[in-house]
């Protein structure tokens, strides 16, 4: 009985971090493009957006896009199993959590703190 009361909420999460991540997509490819095409992202945002800025754009929009596509994929993974008791339940989330943390801080550590980077 409780099972069905929480998948509305996940499906509108799952549906929410679709959404964050279409965005996070067009924000790298936006900002790929106005480091490549430099001229014309120039002109189009009226000079507001030039090649040093599209470039910390585009690194900047690294984290954001990991954070949504973990929360979209490991949410969907989270619909897709029906597991048949409630500690099952629990288990299942603690495990998809643990890992969503896991795989956040790496990415984390990976743009910010590695040595060298």
């Amino acid at each position: 009985m409780e099972f069905n009361r929480v998948n509305p909420w996940l499906k509108r999460l799952a549906r929410a971090s679709a959404w964050g991540l279409l965005i996070g997509v067009m924000v790298l490819i936006f900002s790929g493009w106005g480091i490549t095409q430099t001229g014309i992202i120039y002109s189009l945002t009226g000079g507001l957006i030039d090649r040093r800025l599209a470039d910390a754009i585009h690194r900047t929009a690294n984290v954001p896009l990991a954070f949504f596509f973990l929360s979209h994929v490991l949410i969907n993974i989270k619909l897709m199993l029906s597991p048949s008791t409630l500690f099952r339940e629990w288990l299942a989330s603690i495990i998809l959590i643990a890992l969503g943390v896991l795989l956040m801080a790496m990415t984390v550590y990976m743009e910010y703190f590695r040595p060298g980077g």
